[in-house]
């Protein structure tokens, strides 16, 4: 049985922000390469963010932040990954109607 997660993303575009969600099952990301993704400690999705970024985004580059950290742009937008959360089959319809949709 497929498993899936909800994937949110953060845009900051000048002084606004969006939260964006896709969702995306285990075998789509396996087909990725994220093979890891429930174990925290070594989780591929953590390590392979910016796959999902540009899949989601596109044309993602990879900026340095003013405190040192790894930020990812795509023209005058900030973009970033804020994680993943399974969420049952039976919870895909309900969130389709608010336009949250699967690979």
């Amino acid at each position: 049985m497929n498993k899936y997660y909800l994937c949110e993303f953060l845009e900051c575009n000048g002084e606004f922000e969006y939260n964006h969600h896709h969702i995306y099952s285990d075998k789509f990301l396996n087909k990725l390469g994220m093979k890891k993704i429930d174990n925290e400690e070594n989780n591929d999705v953590e390590k392979n963010q910016v796959k999902l970024l540009n899949l989601f985004f596109a044309n993602i580059k990879v900026e340095e932040d003013t405190d040192g950290s790894e930020v990812y742009s795509t023209f005058e937008r900030q973009v970033s990954y804020r994680g993943l959360q399974e969420i049952k089959q039976s919870e895909l319809k309900t969130l389709e109607k608010g336009h949250i949709y699967c690979d």
